[in-house]
């Protein structure tokens, strides 16, 4: 009946599925899980990648038939909903299967699995399946009989019995322990008796008709070497025709390859002996109970064998590089844990301590700091634990070998867009044996296709996103590996996620900072992502908000938060071809009382000076400020973007040289205070041309606060006295000298005049430069800018 239903509930359901195949196919076959009541179950369901391999976020529904909506809906990493009735009791399991735990009875039925892919063209789901739960529950009473019936004699009573279980419970009624005749029953769950002659019914029985449930699961076993290990395992059923199979791991105990098989036995209530025990016996050891009716049930234990320490596998020769750092292993089995072992050179006991560089390691290896020829010689080795030793290990013929070395060593770093192909070159040798060349990936492996040519070197036909990072080549001789290391920069991608996510909480805001990551090869962007923790109406899908982060900046204030709250926070970075992963969820509490108050301005008064080092840049520090201030951060632009030139200058420094500008270029700076874990908002901006001879040398002008400076004061004086006695010593000259002399002389006065209004406009020139080259008037206000163009040409 139940595969007729599940045939007819897959046949419905098939075509509505039809739509959902696309380009992955046919959905799966539904599956049949059984469960007992009170424990845990999994309801499977695969995600099959796309076809471009490329794992897109992806929302997970579970629905019960009969039910409209998903009980149970998750995505990614945030809080998962779940309907009331499966609160603390459905959770996810892998990337998609739900796992109930514990099951109830009502709980039994059809599911349905859907997993939404969000990034796909199409809005159809291409990924579940329908599962049906059966739920066994062992009988139990819901009504019975009373102990003492009174009646009398001739007379007639009703008696009624009911039970629960799944599947359904069988009622018989038995009298001293036989059954009562069929005419006497009204129904399976009431008895009639007739004419009452001394009927006493001091029991009853209950029969569930089905598989098999175990009542006395087998428990963990402990024993010593040599000794007999016993588990138990007792089932009930109806029928009862119980037959019990017993697993060592996954195989059947009578099936295994070794003498297992000649040392076990299995009565017939169930009990696993295992004669003589050996360290190999160790393990998991599985019971099924079966009565041929539906799917057995199965409970497990595990068997710990104590035994002294020996040695296993001990080569004949033990290799070790010339020359370098080696280690002379004594490859111990022991359980309890080894405790020491005690060493011979070629037959007599070796005392390591004597041995210069020479040491033990906790497993009892010796760790060699540099081979020599006084290495060579047979060692032997007899290790101890708390039972103590099964004897002496064969001996070991220690021989030096040249390690391996590299003939072409991998590039620092590697450049390449995505879906290209690349090849990076490594070859290694040795004498005499030519080693074996490996790559492996630092840090997250990686999954996409990449091949090792027979010459050593790595190549990839197509490069993805994840083969991003830093990659080793492997060289492995006999007596050891060595390792070369580059970096593999893949352009064109997403962006990949932030790290080093910090979040620093007040009473209503949070300051996260993070640390980007590879950008994918264009500019990226990034936003910061937060919720509670506990759901809220106003926040919309999934509980979280966003807020852009302005420019290159890698920190942001978040204001609004309610006090005395748990908020979850992540970044996203995005570039225009699209967003990457999200960074780690942090989780902080925003305080429930104010905190003290926090000061923190900008820092002041940045002027720009050239140098014939650099442009010199000086401030003052902040007028206000609750804490030490921890360091400053200068930031400069040549276009539109800020960009860091140096983060790390220390607090008791209040002036920096920006070097190696490039010619021709105007830049602008501002600096910003950092105190704990806050930064202040930036300074007034200056700016200052690169143009001229390379930025040297231009002695800035000194200007007082008042204005223009004494010097350039004075010379305008100077000037104007000059111009005055010039005037009165050609209107003194013009009198002793001829007519024709004198028109000559009328003309100097105008080119005095013309000399007295270009030296008049000079000074005022002069000062306007030195205005501009020099100390600007000192604003707190961050938001006015000083610009500092090209010094004039000099007269």
């Amino acid at each position: 009946m139940i595969w007729y239903v599940a045939t007819l509930i897959a046949s419905v359901f098939s075509t509505r599925g039809t739509a959902a195949q696309g380009a992955h196919g046919v959905r799966e076959e539904p599956r049949f899980v059984t469960a007992r009541a009170g424990e845990s179950v999994i309801l499977g369901c695969d995600v099959s990648p796309p076809l471009d391999g490329q794992q897109p976020p992806y929302v997970v529904e579970w629905f019960k038939f009969g039910v409209p909506i998903p009980f149970f809906i998750n995505f990614r990493f945030y809080p998962p909903h779940v309907d009331p009735e499966y609160t603390g009791r459905a959770s996810l399991h892998g990337k998609a299967s739900l796992q109930i735990d514990p099951v109830r009875s009502e709980d039994q039925g059809w599911y349905e699995c859907r997993v939404l892919m969000l990034e796909q063209q199409f809005d159809t789901f291409h990924n579940g399946s329908w599962v049906h739960l059966t739920v066994n529950a062992p009988p139990s009473f819901t009504a019975t009989p009373p102990q003492y019936v009174e009646a009398k004699e001739g007379g007639s009573t009703l008696l009624s019995c009911s039970a629960q279980g799944n599947p359904k419970p069988m009622i018989s009624w038995l009298r001293e322990g036989e059954e009562l005749v069929t005419n006497t029953v009204v129904n399976e769950s009431q008895l009639f008796c007739n004419h009452v002659c001394k009927c006493n019914f001091q029991r009853f029985s209950v029969f569930p008709l089905g598989p098999p449930y175990i009542v006395s699961p087998p428990e963990n076993v402990t024993v010593n070497i040599s000794q007999n290990a016993l588990f138990t395992c007792q089932a009930e059923a109806y029928p009862g025709n119980l037959t019990y199979t017993w697993f060592w791991e996954e195989d059947n105990v009578y099936f295994k390859k070794y003498d297992l098989k000649l040392r076990v036995r299995i009565l017939i209530d169930g009990t696993l002996i295992i004669f003589r025990v050996k360290p190999e016996d160790a393990g998991k050891y599985t019971c099924t109970p079966s009565n041929s009716l539906g799917i057995s049930p199965s409970a497990s234990a595990h068997l710990t064998v104590q035994y002294p320490a020996r040695v296993i596998n001990m080569p004949p020769v033990i290799y070790v590089p010339r020359k370098l750092p080696g280690i002379i292993r004594c490859p111990v089995d022991a359980n309890p844990p080894v405790t020491s072992v005690k060493w011979e050179k070629d037959g007599y006991p070796l005392r390591v301590e004597k041995y210069p560089g020479w040491s033990l390691t906790p497993d009892g290896s010796i760790r060699v700091a540099e081979a020599t020829e006084d290495s060579l010689g047979t060692y032997t080795c007899v290790p101890y634990n708390a039972l103590g030793t099964m004897g002496m290990s064969p001996p070991a013929t220690l021989v030096l070998k040249d390690p391996p070395y590299f003939n072409v060593r991998p590039g620092g770093e590697y450049r390449q867009e995505a879906g290209r192909e690349l090849v990076i070159p490594c070859a290694a040798s040795g004498d005499p044996d030519i080693p074996t060349i490996t790559w492996r990936k630092v840090g997250k492996p990686s999954k996409s296709k990449h091949n090792v040519l027979s010459s050593g070197s790595l190549q990839f036909l197509s490069l993805s996103k994840e083969d991003h990072g830093e990659w080793e080549c492997v060289a492995t001789n006999v007596v050891t590996s060595i390792t070369a290391s580059t970096r593999i920069l893949v352009i064109g991608t997403s962006p990949h996620a932030p790290g080093n996510i910090h979040v620093l909480p007040s009473m209503t805001s949070a300051n996260v900072s993070w640390e980007p990551g590879y950008d994918g090869g264009f500019e990226q962007t990034f936003s910061v992502w937060y919720g509670p923790v506990s759901k809220r109406t106003d926040y919309g899908p999934h509980d979280w908000h966003s807020m852009p982060v302005s420019g290159a900046q890698t920190w942001l204030v978040v204001p609004g938060l309610e006090p005395a709250t748990e908020y979850q926070f992540s970044v996203l970075a995005q570039n225009k071809l699209g967003t990457g992963p999200f960074s780690e969820v942090v989780t902080v509490n925003t305080t429930g009382t104010p905190e003290p108050l926090v000061l923190l301005t900008p820092p002041r008064c940045l002027t720009a000076n050239r140098t014939q080092h650099g442009v010199l840049l000086t401030w003052l520090p902040p007028a206000n400020h609750s804490s030490p201030i921890d360091r400053y951060i200068m930031e400069f632009r040549l276009g539109e973007r800020w960009e860091v030139l140096d983060d790390l200058i220390p607090s008791t420094e209040t002036e920096y040289i920006a070097r190696d500008l490039v010619q021709d270029s105007w830049y602008e700076f501002r600096v910003m205070a950092v105190m704990v874990d806050l930064i202040s908002e930036s300074s007034n901006v200056v700016g200052v041309s690169s143009t001229g001879r390379s930025l040297y040398p231009f002695p800035p002008a000194e200007l007082p606060d008042e204005g223009l400076a004494r010097p350039v004061v004075a010379g305008v004086v100077a000037t104007i006295c000059f111009l005055a006695a010039a005037v009165l010593f050609s209107t003194l000259a013009a009198c002793f000298v001829n007519k024709q002399h004198r028109r000559k002389l009328k003309r100097k006065p105008g080119r005095s005049y013309s000399l007295s209004r270009h030296l008049a406009l000079s000074p005022a020139r002069l000062t306007m430069d030195g205005f501009r080259n020099g100390p600007k008037p000192c604003w707190d206000d961050p938001a006015r800018s000083t610009f500092l163009p090209p010094p004039a040409s000099p007269l």
